[in-house]
């Protein structure tokens, strides 16, 4: 039977409506879903809202990693293009000088050959100074991949400077920063092609020989007989004393013995960074300059494990 004009209108309304309820059937709340529709809607809706925030998240993430690369590739571009070798005098190194037009705070540069860490170092001084560039790039924006950046109790100019220079870095995942020091954790084979670490202030050039390296807790709960051995707060050496308990303390916990020797009167540089085996661990790497006349090579045919270091387990870390 044919319909009435009024009744097919009525027909075709009846069928786009239940075609406009069936397209958001999956996801909107409408009118005569039952309870267990409304509650199965409401979880699908904060599925969606989550899967969109981790999205804008991850987005984000890829953003400031992209950033960040992008950054420290330019500022590797000016550094090379006009680095100097070797002692200037007291005289600021025209790599420096093109850096401190971008930051005025920055006090050298940081790189180990064969890695990711090739890096401008900034200072800041003041009650804060080491919070200012966790979260902040070297051309000032911000990024969580922040900046390597000296202790601000640290001396360092051209007539001066401290016994341990300590240098700060994230634990990248992407492996920027201060991410490629994990790998001296992976296999002792990493630190006979990465043995020396290179670090230049605005003034000079040096390299350090890396000789020891370790995990540490900074809880005294997470140590065996509460003691945090607090080598951050080490930056002068006063007295032998001093010395002797700094470096007693760094070779009772270093994961490997190499044939780098120390004594007293030598200079140090400290790159300390976030590890992850357990919460509030730091990974700490300890380089000696090289002296006047040295060679700045190593034998690293002659660094093994440390069978002895003090805590935490090796045998879980390092394999």
């Amino acid at each position: 039977m044919a319909l009435s004009g009024s009744a097919r209108k009525a027909y075709k309304k009846a069928v786009k409506a239940k075609k406009k309820k069936q397209r958001g059937h999956w996801l909107l709340i409408q009118k005569g879903d039952s309870a267990k529709e409304i509650v199965s809607k409401l979880f699908t809706q904060f599925a969606v809202l989550v899967l969109i925030a981790c999205g804008v998240i991850l987005a984000n993430e890829l953003r400031q990693s992209l950033s960040a690369k992008f950054l420290n590739d330019s500022l590797k571009n000016i550094w090379y293009t006009y680095v100097d070798k070797g002692d200037n005098n007291g005289e600021l190194l025209d790599s420096a000088k093109a850096l401190l037009e971008i930051n005025p705070d920055t006090v050298g540069w940081v790189q180990i050959d064969g890695t990711n860490i090739s890096l401008p170092v900034v200072q800041k001084r003041g009650k804060d100074g080491n919070e200012a560039y966790l979260k902040t790039a070297f051309d000032g924006s911000s990024n969580k991949a922040g900046t390597i950046f000296l202790d601000m109790r640290n001396v360092l100019n051209a007539h001066e400077r401290s016994d341990n220079l300590i240098i700060y870095g994230h634990n990248q995942k992407d492996k920027t920063m201060f991410g490629d020091l994990a790998n001296y954790k992976k296999n002792i084979d990493y630190y006979s092609q990465h043995p020396v670490i290179r670090f230049s202030s605005n003034y000079r050039s040096d390299v350090y020989k890396i000789f020891a390296y370790f995990v540490t807790p900074t809880l005294e709960s997470q140590t065996a007989d509460g003691y945090v051995f607090d080598y951050h707060n080490r930056l002068n050496f006063s007295t032998r004393e001093k010395y002797d308990d700094f470096i007693n303390n760094v070779m009772l916990r270093s994961q490997i013995i190499t044939p780098v020797d120390v004594e007293y009167g030598d200079e140090f540089l400290t790159l300390s960074t976030c590890s992850n085996e357990f919460s509030n661990s730091r990974f700490a790497v300890f380089a000696r300059k090289v002296r006047d006349g040295e060679d700045e090579t190593v034998d690293v045919s002659q660094a093994y494990l440390n069978p002895n270091a003090k805590e935490p387990d090796w045998s879980v870390i390092y394999r």
